[in-house]
């Protein structure tokens, strides 16, 4: 077996980290995970802020500097060529308000690195509420089915087209565009709606328990950030700076570096009851 450099820092990380802090046990656990299959639970909140400097602090103080260096969130993700994001280069993962917003400049190796340390925290946490359990990404089908609870017609997680519901609510943190027509090409050009956006508050992510659940109790599978899947370089679900046709339950994007729009949430898998 060959042993990459990230799996040297998965093994590290699994061999020097404290242990367990986190409530595992009943109540806390319900409030946190859905149970989606017989032995599959699903965040139901997307990784935020606030939950993955937990994970850098423990690295801190065991002193893993080198491993803590690696899994940092990128905060130049924010930086764009088309709007002034400085203050969300500084600020966004580090200042408390900005706790249970989803961590976002996260790689795919970070991402399972968290996962990893999860599980190591759960397996040691003497009220567990299961005896053995892994920490993992979604795959594509899981997030699938964990977003449409089977039911394949669904476009969105609340089950019809629409971007509102009958109080005229948005049901997702999404792109606002609108559409204007081009005499000279007799075509229709897209362009971003600010106005909306700004009158909205969705030209960043949202707290990860913004909006509504969907049949599972989970949050944001439409919107806000795209969630990575354990397919590396594939993230579903679409993002703030996506439109609403790119929101969707079968939306999927692809990834090469982190980004401010994308971000994840764990599964977890029951191994031993």
């Amino acid at each position: 077996m060959k042993y990459t450099p990230v799996l040297f820092l998965l093994i590290a990380i699994m061999a020097f980290i404290s242990p367990p802090s986190a409530n595992f046990s009943g109540k806390e656990f319900r409030k946190n995970y859905a149970r989606v299959k017989e032995h599959l639970y699903v965040g139901r909140y997307e990784v935020a802020n606030a939950d993955y400097r937990d994970f850098l602090s423990e690295l801190l103080e065991d002193r893993q500097i080198d491993i803590y260096r690696v899994f940092l969130p990128d905060t130049n993700c924010w930086r764009s060529e088309t709007n002034y994001n400085e203050p969300y280069v500084a600020y966004y993962f580090r200042d408390p308000n900005f706790n249970e917003y989803p961590v976002v400049g996260v790689s795919y190796d970070a991402a399972k690195a968290y996962c990893a340390w999860l599980t190591k925290k759960y397996n040691e946490y003497p009220k567990r509420k299961f005896k053995q359990v892994i920490f993992r990404l979604l795959t594509k089908d899981e997030w699938i089915f964990a977003a449409n609870k089977g039911d394949s017609s669904k476009v969105y997680t609340w089950g019809t087209g629409f971007m509102q519901n009958n109080r005229k609510k948005y049901l997702c943190n999404f792109k606002y565009t609108r559409f204007v027509y081009d005499s000279l090409t007799k075509k229709y050009n897209e362009f971003p709606d600010t106005v909306m956006a700004f009158h909205h508050g969705t030209i960043i992510p949202g707290p990860v328990n913004s909006f509504y659940p969907n049949s599972f109790g989970i949050y944001n599978m439409c919107g806000n950030v795209a969630e990575m899947t354990e397919e590396k370089g594939i993230a579903r679900g679409g993002g703030y700076d996506d439109p609403s046709y790119k929101v969707r339950i079968s939306s999927e994007k692809n990834y090469t570096k982190p980004a401010s729009d994308i971000g994840f949430r764990v599964a977890m898998q029951v191994i031993e009851e």
